[in-house]
Order: C-alpha cells, then structure tokens, then sequence
C-alpha cells in the first residue's frame, strides 16, 4: 500500500499519462471515421460514441472509496467520472493501477455553485439564518437588495501602510454574484430569509474578489482556482473575531487539507456538520454558475473534495457556499467551500486563497 507522499509523486506522471491516452483514444476515433458527440455534456451525460477514457474529467490524490465509505490511509490515484460505468473487460487499464499505485475511479457529477435563490426554500429561520450580532462566522450573508444568499466564512485581517484592515471571507459568487457586482457593493447580515435585505444590516463592502474565468468556446478552455471574495467590514463593534457560530474549537492559523482529515464546517443551511477529506490537488472539477436547465460552466484545478461523515445528511447544501471548513484536530482552516452536488463537496484551499488576497484569519 502506498504512502500519501508516494502517491503525491506520481501524480503529475500519471495525469500526463492519462491525457496522452485520451487523447489517442479520440485521435483513433476519427481516424475510423465516427463522430464523437460532446462527451461532456452540460448534463454530464456520455456520447453513446465516446471513448472510454473520454468519461473521465478530473484526477487527483485521496483515499479509496469503498461501498461509498472512504478507506483511512488507504492512498491512491483518484480519478473522476461523469457516470461510473461498468467497462467489463474493456476497463482501461490506467484507471486500475499506475506504476504499482493504486486508481481509484468514482463518480464526480457537474458541481452546483451552493447558492442562489434556490438556497431561499428553507421553511424555517435557526440561528445560522438569523440576525446575529455580534456577527460571527457561520451564518446568513448577502449583497443589499439582492435575493440570493451565501455564508459568511471567518475573518481576515491585512495591514496596509501601517493600518489593519478586517474583512468578511466568502465566495465570489455570494459577495459579488459570479464577477457581477461592483467594488463597494454593500453587505447585509442577514440575507434575505424572511424579507428583502435592509439597508440597516449592511455591515461590510465588497472589497475584492478573484475573477472566475469562463470558456469562450469549447476549443478554449480555461482553468480556475479559487472562487473566493472579501468585504471590509465598516465598523469592527459588529462583529466578534475568532469565532463561528457553533464550533467551539478554531484556531485561526491556516493548515493544509490532507486526504483522511476530519473536517467541521458551519453553513447557513445546513449548520454544523462533519465530513472526511477523500481527495486534495483534485484538477478538472467542473461547476455550473447557471442554472440545471441553461448550466454556465467553470472547470477548476486544485480542489478539495469532502464526504460526509453521516449517511442520513449531506455535508453542505446550496445556501452553505461561503463556509470556511476547519480540521477537526486542530481547528485550523483548511479549505473554502463553493459548490456540491449532494454528496461531494467540493472547496478550495483555505491557504492559497489568504495568500491571494494577502490577509490571515482571525
């Protein structure tokens, strides 16, 4: 059984590896004379003419998954699938093992963005949903007078000549609605969950955020990293540093996710929960902005992946993007929650996104 570290270094072997062979799998499509038809698909649906390997989308480094329950310290090769089919004898051979590691192959639908007015059909109103002041990380957020909602992770702080600045840490996506917003955009808490947001809770501007890129056309794809964004709070009285509503163990200094970590979150929907981490340095994960019906889609590298650890709920649900997710252990943060398909949860890395926007937690 392979260690954590062997795996992390045959990683980069294996996707080119990988590549070079869906790429010989297609090229001898043509050459035979069929059409291959979108294999990727909004949907995530598989051309009745694809390649084998032509379902795979994103690979990574994890731990293996069996009977829907992740193995500890069971370390391998995680490659991601569309729609996990059952290939028989005609199973490539790159997604069993590679150079003794083991491959892991499972199934990894189009990410939802975990936010939007879908996030609003909640029927009741709990703590993470409600006024809170002093505002603390966890809970309802929103832009003014927008009707979508994300969650307020934690808060940074950056020095800029001499002076300390505080900020709200979420997503793009919840402070600026996926690049949309403009800097200064006021921030509420709470979001609008039982009425429009009102000018007398906006505590926080729109300060920054990562731009999510999207593909011009299918020939021109490009990548994404983080889906993260931050607001300077405008008067520090309202909030309480150091805290998240719910989890009594955080430790604001920043940590690396690690495959087999158990891991907290607070979120606006669906409180506090707990998971495992299946896989980290997970590239050609791709999330829909739009809707299910007219899907926008950014394909991300270097995502966190997350199960949770109870089989009756999920780990996060649309409403949740935004939360900050702490190692258990420690309570250190460790990654940035932004979309999800019911199952997996799929965040960035806590420590890229500070060194992004040059601040740490507090």
């Amino acid at each position: 059984m392979a260690s954590y570290n062997e795996v992390l270094a045959a990683l980069r072997e294996y996707r080119n590896e990988l590549e070079e062979r869906v790429q010989t799998e297609i090229e001898s499509q043509f050459e035979e004379g069929s059409t291959i038809l979108n294999a990727f698909s909004a949907r995530g649906g598989v051309s009745a003419f694809a390649t084998p390997l032509s379902n795979v989308h994103a690979s990574g480094v994890g731990i293996r998954i069996r009977g829907g329950k992740p193995v500890k310290d069971n370390f391998v090769l995680k490659v991601y699938v569309f729609d996990k089919l059952d290939l028989g004898a005609n199973t490539p051979a790159i997604t069993r093992s590679f150079q003794g590691i083991e491959v892991d192959v499972e199934p990894l639908p189009i990410q939802l963005a975990l936010s939007k007015a879908e996030a609003l059909a909640a029927t009741t109103v709990d703590d993470h949903r409600s006024k809170q002041r002093p505002i603390v990380g966890g809970v309802s957020i929103a832009p003014l007078n927008e009707s979508f909602v994300g969650t307020l992770g934690c808060f940074l702080q950056r020095t800029v000549s001499g002076s300390k600045q505080v900020f709200v840490l979420s997503n793009n996506h919840v402070l600026a609605d996926t690049n949309r917003l403009t800097i200064g955009t006021a921030v509420v808490q709470p979001g609008p969950e039982v009425a429009p947001t009102s000018p007398n809770d906006v505590f926080a501007a729109l300060s920054a955020f990562i731009p999510i890129q999207f593909p011009a056309t299918r020939i021109d794809p490009v990548v994404n990293v983080f889906d993260a964004a931050i607001a300077v709070v405008a008067d520090e009285s309202l909030i309480r540093k150091g805290a998240i509503l719910g989890i009594d163990k955080y430790e604001p200094k920043v940590a690396a996710a690690v495959p087999g970590m158990r891991v907290i979150k607070s979120g606006r929907t669906t409180g506090v929960t707990t998971g495992i981490v299946t896989a980290t340095r997970v590239n050609g994960v791709q999330i829909n902005y739009g809707t299910r019906t007219s899907p926008r889609i950014a394909t991300f590298n270097d995502t966190v992946e997350i199960v949770s650890e109870d089989e009756s709920k999920p780990f996060s649900m649309p409403g949740d993007s935004g939360s900050v997710i702490l190692d258990v252990d420690t309570g250190r943060p460790v990654a940035l929650l932004f979309a999800g398909d019911g199952r997996t949860t799929t965040a960035c890395d806590f420590g890229g996104v500070c060194r992004q926007f040059q601040a740490f937690p507090i």
